[in-house]
């Protein structure tokens, strides 16, 4: 069994050091090329002591086989050898209670085909049960992955899946893909006592948290450029999530596609750049669950969550699933505390040929004395950051936020070679902040002195979206054909203002004093946003050579409605379109596939921060490229990744006079090593390193060409690992190491924060209490409580995260 540990990062030097990190990374990729070379066998440890006929305390959910066969032999203490092909897509039944060694193997593998053999050093090696007669089944080969709309199985360790959404393709083989591609399981978000999306996809180290925990919202920054909340979509569809912050409670996997992929997925709300983000509602399994967890988060927040699911009906046909969270109490910063009541329902039914589900939710969440971004003058070094555990905001300082979707999907199988689907969501959602200074402090000088203005902001929003699609496959010769063809449709509106309660004040950001509350009236709330998306894509991917050299191409037309209001009035438009194209090619040679692509889209402009003078203002919307080359390694129990790509797109910033602009255009050039699985029995690694060289061109003049680009470290390093004890059946321990270089804050490269290093540690506990599976989890993020800042972007910089426990226990009822 496996646990993960949530990250956050802390202070560095102004000099990187980077030898514990790359030391790390060198013994990583090392030791996977290394193990790539041996047989199977070789790499997966050497058999355990024989098993003893005295009864163990057994608590193997069910599952899949894979995972379950990997947890039984951590509770046991048993060395189980088998293929991964004879796994592949079997589940168990699971085991619990206290039975003997062979007994729960059994039980374990009742209805997989598969029989256990035990061998004279107590080992057991797995294989095909003996047939009453000579007569050999019929084999079917299946696929990983299956149809483009069933979720992927987990891959070995199961942190991630063997697939993950790739926009209008739907779920593909990560193997077969020739993107740069993740996909997080429900397994890893809850190991990972995840609270935010962030906590998740941060294992990846061309992936950044750019907004503190408690903020305003969450931001994360991928391969060096920002993708915000309102750009992640929820089962293909934009505009459902929360405005500010997501609940990851709701959602079974977490999928992250790299780079611009606007042909697939069609133009999201706000522009994407760096990546996109896909979330997956839980559905109901066959066995029936009723799982509590009740949560601690220091210092003193406590939090319970429901997981419910049934299905019912001939065939198991329909079905349910539930979550309830509620979560209240003081975080581990001063004068702060955090409150969430949550819910989400998703209905399903699958027939045959049928499928349908809806999906409802509200979200509602109060955050008092909320982790504020600073902006920052020219002409000064940056102060250092303040103790992260203190509070340089008042306490009277909140954000609060609701929010609820409603989003319908259907589809029909009108034969093996074709589908068609619909899908359709609605969301709204209010926002208010009360604030002392957190659309307007600004350091004025090194010595950590800001200014401020005290007031508030009021808003709501709705999206209406759908999207209608199709695919297909058919053979020309001996080439496969794989297309799929799409319309989206996207409206969102927006109403908001901001009040200033109170003229400037001066402040200190080391000795913040609680200031008295000011009075805000809002009034009436005016327009302030109309954006409308609409766009088609066709695609298709050939395969040759029995599908070992796939090529991908595909078009996608592109239509942009964007106004700009100035006091509820419509004062200008954005009207854009664009065909933007991509095309990929991977080849696959044994267990190693090699891939290259290029993709363009077409965002809106960026948005002015807070901050700026001209907060608000909305950029005209331009093109981004990306060219791409990898290559990826399937060990069968582990995977590695190499990939070097290039993404250019309008450079905007806030300048020395406070204005967002842009200003020529920004390149990014990386390198990302990446590995996940379980290279060794009762190990299990997810992380890797990224080198990103980010510097500007074209800027006025020349000015600042060849300068770094604005808040994007040149080294990220990012390794999680999970260790099974087998001296104590049911105990991981987890840790997780984060290391960033510093970043430039502006454009000119004057000034600059510091690199940053952290240490998460972690363990969790699998066993039975009165007959029931009860998992506990512990984590500490930022064990050892640094200071640092976490990030710069857009003009602003965020304030890291402190030391944090959180403790949790589920039981399956």
């Amino acid at each position: 069994m496996k646990y993960e540990v949530p990250s956050r990062i802390t202070s560095f030097r102004t000099e990187f050091r980077l030898k514990p990190a790359a030391l790390a990374i060198h013994v990583l990729f090392a030791g996977a090329v290394m193990l790539s070379a041996l047989p199977a066998d070789t790499y997966a440890a050497e058999p355990l002591p024989a098993a003893k006929a005295a009864t163990r305390n057994f608590a193997v959910p069910a599952g899949p086989l894979s995972g379950a066969i990997a947890r039984f032999s951590a509770q046991s203490g048993t060395y189980v050898s088998v293929n991964g092909a004879l796994t592949d897509g079997k589940q168990s039944p699971g085991v619990q209670g206290n039975l003997s060694v062979p007994e729960a193997i059994t039980r374990l593998l009742a209805g997989s085909g598969l029989e256990a053999i035990l061998q004279p050093d107590g080992s057991y090696v797995l294989r095909v049960a003996a047939m009453a007669d000579a007569t050999l089944p019929a084999v079917t080969v299946t696929s990983d992955v299956g149809s483009a709309s069933d979720l992927p199985k987990p891959f070995a360790g199961g942190q991630v899946a063997k697939g993950s959404r790739v926009g209008i393709l739907g779920n593909v083989d990560i193997f077969d893909t020739p993107f740069s591609t993740q996909s997080y399981t429900e397994e890893f978000v809850q190991d990972q006592q995840s609270r935010r999306v962030a906590d998740i996809i941060s294992v990846d180290p061309s992936i950044r948290s750019a907004m503190a925990e408690y903020g305003d919202s969450e931001t994360y920054i991928i391969r060096g450029f920002p993708v915000f909340v309102n750009q992640v979509g929820v089962n293909g569809l934009y505009g459902m999530t929360e405005s500010r912050r997501i609940t990851p409670e709701f959602y079974e996997r977490v999928d992250v596609l790299k780079g611009p992929a606007a042909m697939l997925n069609g133009i999201s709300p706000f522009g994407v750049v760096g990546g996109n983000i896909n979330l997956t509602s839980k559905r109901a399994d066959d066995k029936p669950l009723t799982r509590v967890t009740g949560s601690y988060v220091s210092d003193s927040q406590f939090g319970v969550h429901l997981d419910l699911g049934r299905r019912f009906g001939e065939d198991n046909v329909w079905g349910v699933r539930l979550n309830v969270l509620k979560r209240d109490g003081d975080t581990p910063i001063d004068r702060q505390d955090d409150h969430m009541k949550n819910a989400a329902l998703a209905l399903d039914y699958r027939g045959k040929k049928l499928k349908a589900s809806l999906d409802v939710a509200n979200q509602d969440r109060l955050t008092n004395g909320y982790s504020a971004n600073i902006t920052y003058d020219s002409g000064f070094a940056l102060p250092r950051p303040p103790q992260v555990d203190k509070n340089y905001v008042d306490d009277w300082e909140y954000i609060k936020t609701n929010a609820k979707y409603l989003m319908a999907h259907v589809e029909y199988e009108f034969s093996p070679t074709f589908t068609a689907y619909a899908n359709y969501g609605k969301s709204r959602g209010n926002e208010e902040y009360y604030y002392g200074g957190t659309q307007g402090r600004k350091f004025i000088n090194s010595a950590g002195d800001f200014t401020a203005r005290a007031g508030g902001f009021k808003g709501s929003y709705e999206v209406d979206t759908y999207e209608l699609g199709m695919r297909g496959k058919f053979m020309l010769g001996d080439v496969s054909n794989n297309y799929a063809l799409s319309y989206s449709d996207f409206s969102r509106t927006g109403y908001g203002l901001t009040v200033h309660a109170t003229p400037q004040y001066t402040g200190n950001v080391y000795n913040v004093p609680n200031r008295p509350r000011p009075v805000v009236n809002y009034g009436t709330i005016p327009q302030n946003g109309d954006l409308q998306l609409s766009s088609v894509g066709l695609v298709n991917t050939f395969g040759f050579m029995n599908d070992n050299v796939l090529l991908t191409v595909g078009l996608r037309r592109q239509e942009l409605f964007s106004g700009v209001f100035t006091g509820g009035i419509r004062t200008k438009n954005y009207d854009e379109s664009k065909v933007t194209p991509a095309a990929a090619l991977l080849v696959k040679l044994g267990s190693y596939s090699l891939y290259t692509n290029y993709s363009e889209g077409l965002a809106q402009g960026a948005t002015a921060p807070a901050g700026s003078s001209n907060v608000g203002t909305i950029l005209a919307p331009s093109v981004t490229k990306q060219m791409e080359g990898g290559v990826k390694y399937n060990a069968g129990t582990f995977g590695v990744t190499a990939a070097v790509f290039q993404i250019t797109q309008p450079n905007a910033f806030t300048n020395s006079n406070g204005v967002f602009g842009a200003d020529g255009e920004q390149r990014n050039r990386g390198l990302e090593l990446s590995t996940f699985g379980q290279p060794l029995r009762g190990v299990r690694l997810l992380g890797g390193i990224t080198l990103i060289d980010a510097v500007q061109s074209k800027t006025l003049n020349g000015a600042n060409n060849g300068k770094d680009a604005i808040g994007v470290p040149k080294v990220n390093v990012v390794l999680n690992g999970e260790y099974d004890l087998e001296s104590l059946q049911g105990v991981t321990l987890t840790g997780r190491i984060n290391a960033f270089s510093g970043a430039q804050a502006n454009a000119t490269n004057t000034q600059s924060i510091p690199g940053w290093h952290t240490l998460d540690v972690g363990a969790r506990y699998v066993t039975q209490v009165a007959g029931k599976a009860v998992t506990f989890r512990g984590n500490v993020i930022n064990l050892a409580n640094k200071n640092y800042w976490n990030s710069v972007s857009r003009g602003f910089i965020t304030l890291g995260a402190p030391r944090t426990v959180l403790l949790s226990a589920s039981i399956d009822f």
